[in-house]
């Protein structure tokens, strides 16, 4: 896709939200949102598959046929349930109507695409009907079948990643206060993200990386603190 194509559908996109949700700051929330869930979701990828390979080294049980289709594929399960995560969230802190339209809107804008199939469409139908729990299951199925090296990754990560999602959709919306109580849940289950002496464990803007620490996904040395 040319660059011309992609702010193209892009425009549309923020004019479908604003219509939708009967909103005028459609822009500032589908830029925020995509630059932070792109920051989650690449971070994520590191702490499961660069991290772990560095810890445990290279086994040859766990390093995929193809380096590359895994990659692809842990990408793809990492934004569907990131999407759907959103979703939920966006819904239960009453930012949309319709948890159902935000996440095939989410996924059209994430993927540039103008439709979505329906097997993506049932995946993420499926994520909705879960509890947080049920969903971080499913997911951590999902990446083990794409990537098995993630079962090895610090246990505290699968914790803390759902409130990452959670933090990035309300900072999206502008709801800075509840992004601040879901850090401190996130400092509840990792007290160690307090001592960054760059970010003190602050949240960050959307599409902002402390270089320190990590956040707003900690680097591995600071997830293995509470091991």
């Amino acid at each position: 896709m040319d660059l011309d194509d992609f702010c193209r559908r892009q425009s549309q996109a923020v004019a479908e939200f604003n219509r939708h949700e009967r909103r005028n700051d459609g822009l500032r929330v589908a830029t925020s949102l995509c630059a932070g869930l792109g920051i989650l979701r690449d971070s994520l990828l590191i702490r499961m598959h660069e991290d772990v390979e560095r810890s445990i080294g290279r086994d040859s049980m766990l390093v995929p046929v193809s380096e590359i289709k895994a990659r692809k594929l842990t990408k793809a399960e990492i934004e569907m349930y990131q999407i759907a995560e959103s979703g939920a969230a966006a819904k239960e802190f009453g930012y949309i109507g319709s948890s159902d339209w935000y996440v095939e809107w989410l996924a059209r804008l994430r993927h540039s695409e103008p439709q979505l199939d329906p097997a993506a469409c049932k995946r993420l139908a499926d994520y909705l009907a879960e509890t947080s729990d049920q969903r971080r299951t499913r997911f951590e199925r999902a990446l083990a079948k794409a990537l098995p090296e993630s079962t090895r990754a610090p246990l505290v990560l699968h914790r803390l990643h759902p409130l990452c999602v959670q933090i990035t959709t309300a900072q999206a919306f502008a709801d800075h206060a509840r992004a601040s109580g879901l850090r401190q849940s996130q400092v509840n289950a990792l007290p160690a993200i307090l001592d960054c002496r760059t970010c003190h464990g602050k949240v960050l803007e959307n599409g902002e990386q402390c270089a320190g620490c990590g956040n707003p996904l900690w680097k591995s040395s600071w997830l293995t603190t509470a091991d």
